[in-house]
């Protein structure tokens, strides 16, 4: 994105899905917790001039609350993509950096997860 910018940002958004490859992981009693942060970027003239220096970050929250109540999703990926693509058709983000990370899935680590940093132009549902 050239020139300036402004992001938005939700971190540290923890939930409770059913997601992951594991046979343990299927267990609709014992759903994974989920840590996500999210940034959404935007040129910042047009943030301002277009968008009136406003996105409502609300909707994203919901639908980020409502993947608890989601069916189970065997890859971390296919979440990724599902969140992108609410991000993508709920705001005029230019650029989504989405960061998910799996808790409990080794003792000795923090959380185990992925990474994306997506333009608007290279994604497609």
């Amino acid at each position: 994105m050239p020139g300036s910018s402004i992001a938005i940002v939700l971190n540290g958004v923890d939930l409770n899905v059913q997601v992951g490859a594991h046979a343990w992981e299927k267990f609709p009693e014992h759903p994974s917790r989920l840590r996500v942060d999210l940034t959404l970027s935007f040129d910042y003239r047009a943030y301002h001039e277009i968008h009136g220096g406003y996105v409502d970050y609300d909707p994203l929250r919901a639908f980020l609350k409502g993947l608890e109540h989601k069916p189970h999703v065997a890859k971390l990926e296919t979440l990724a993509r599902q969140i992108l693509d609410a991000c993508f058709a709920m705001t005029p983000a230019e650029r989504i950096r989405l960061s998910l990370s799996k808790r409990d899935i080794f003792p000795e680590i923090d959380g185990v997860g992925l990474v994306l940093d997506v333009a608007r132009e290279d994604f497609s549902p």
